[in-house]
Order: C-alpha cells, then sequence, then structure tokens
C-alpha cells in the first residue's frame, strides 16, 4: 500500500511539472492583419489581404519540415474542407523564418500531387515579426525546441469571414464535415447553404471548446413559436378574404 501511494505521489508529481499544453486561444471576432506581407510558393510578395475579399478562408499554422503533425492536420483540414462542398480557400501559414519559398512549393507540389483536395491552397512563408504578429492576432500559440530543432504548436485551424474576421476555431486532426460546411456558411453571412442549413444554424449553438454545432432546446422553441405565429396570422388574413368574397354587393340600377 505504501508503495502504491509513493508511487502515485511521484506521478502527481511529474504531471505538475509538465508544461501546459499549447493551444489556440480563441479570439472569436478578431480581425486579421490583412496588410501583413509574406511570400507565396513561387516566391512572390504576398498581402494575406489578397486571398481574402470573396470567400471564407481556412487558415492553418504549421511549418514545411514538420517530421509528422503539420502533415497530418494539413490532410485532414484538405479532406474536411472540400467534403464541405462550399466555395472557400485555404492558407497555410509557415511559422518557421528560416523556411523559403521553395520550401513551400516542394510541399504544395506534394499537396497538389496527392489528389483534388489541394486545388483551393495556397501556401506562405514569412519573416519572423510578420509571423508572430498573424499568429498572436489568430490567438495561435507556438514555441521552438532549440534540442530537437522543432516547433511545438496546436492541432487545427480556423475559419474567418471574406471581411478577414475570425469567425471558427476547429481542433484536432479530422473534422466532421457537417460542422465545417455550417461554419463556411456562417462565415459568409449565410450568403451559401440551403434554406434547411440556415434553419439548422440559427437552432444551432457554437461550442468553441469542442468546435462542435448542436442544437439547443430554446432555439427550437422559439422557431416552433415563430412558425405558429406565422401561422396563424397567416389563417386570419384567409379567414377575413374568404369572408370579405362572401359579402353581397351593391347594386345599381339606371333609370329609364
Amino acid at each position: 500500500m505504501r508503495l502504491l501511494c509513493a508511487l502515485m505521489l511521484f506521478c502527481s508529481c511529474a504531471l505538475a511539472q509538465q508544461p501546459p499544453a499549447l493551444q489556440f486561444r480563441q479570439n472569436l471576432g478578431a480581425n486579421l492583419p490583412l496588410q501583413t506581407m509574406f511570400r507565396d510558393a513561387a516566391g512572390n510578395s504576398a498581402r494575406l489581404g489578397d486571398y481574402f475579399g470573396k470567400y471564407p478562408v481556412v487558415m492553418v499554422f504549421g511549418y514545411y519540415h514538420c517530421p509528422r503533425l503539420c502533415d497530418t492536420v494539413m490532410d485532414g483540414v484538405l479532406q474536411g474542407v472540400q467534403n464541405a462542398g462550399l466555395p472557400h480557400v485555404i492558407v497555410g501559414i509557415g511559422i518557421d523564418p528560416r523556411e523559403s519559398a521553395d520550401d513551400a512549393s516542394r510541399k504544395l507540389a506534394a499537396y497538389q500531387g496527392a489528389g483534388d483536395h489541394a486545388r483551393d491552397l495556397h501556401l506562405l512563408t514569412g519573416g519572423r515579426d510578420q509571423i508572430a504578429r498573424l499568429a498572436h492576432a489568430a490567438g495561435f500559440e507556438y514555441e521552438y525546441d532549440e534540442e530537437s530543432g522543432q516547433y511545438s504548436h496546436p492541432a487545427g485551424f480556423l475559419v474567418a469571414t471574406p471581411e478577414g474576421k475570425i469567425s471558427r476555431y476547429f481542433t484536432g486532426l479530422r473534422f466532421d464535415r457537417r460542422d465545417v460546411r455550417l461554419a463556411l456558411i456562417e462565415a459568409s453571412d449565410e450568403r451559401v447553404g440551403s434554406l434547411a442549413e440556415q434553419v439548422l444554424l440559427l437552432c444551432s449553438h457554437y461550442d468553441p471548446l469542442t468546435a462542435r454545432y448542436s442544437v439547443t432546446v430554446m432555439a427550437i422553441v422559439r422557431i416552433a413559436a415563430l412558425f405558429s405565429m406565422a401561422a396563424l396570422i397567416l389563417g386570419v388574413w384567409a379567414a377575413h378574404r374568404r369572408t370579405a368574397g362572401r359579402r353581397p354587393g351593391r347594386s345599381t340600377r339606371r333609370s329609364a
């Protein structure tokens, strides 16, 4: 028993000494710095705002020499967003300022060679200050480990409106098609998507901790009340029309 207690105490102390995992600080509603300059995969100067203005933008942070996590995240993003079936732009931001446009170009070619999912993908590189500025605005935390020569960072992506305002975050490696589709509809100010999906959005609550949309009971009650009121008004109007149609008209006689 003493040995078990000592082991439990050792484990709890070890866990307490571990640094907290890096994550997204969810800056929902914050504006991204669209004037920030980067370089695209062809080596050309590119203003971040060049990728905004028409469609919702899916933004993914990572680095192009990442051994495992970044490719896994990007594969999940490409599949999830492609399966959503809505207009979008995907922008990948390299967080390692030592990487060049050639690194981005090779990585872009690899993604595009794997299938049609990457046709709307743009990969950017930038200087340390530009990367830090955008990452701070996006709430993306990352750290460089001198010993391993690698970066620690959270897995996931964010969705921004065409105007550059952060709309939604998704964390993890695989993403639900319905939730991604609803996020793109919401980010576009509901200019896309079916009427049923827009009603579903009206009835749904977005949980930033789970990055999922869930239908709330109160929303359903409110929507049902609105439909009931509309049906009542329509019924009264139809009854009034029928009553007015049955009223006898006034007859007029011509004098001889």
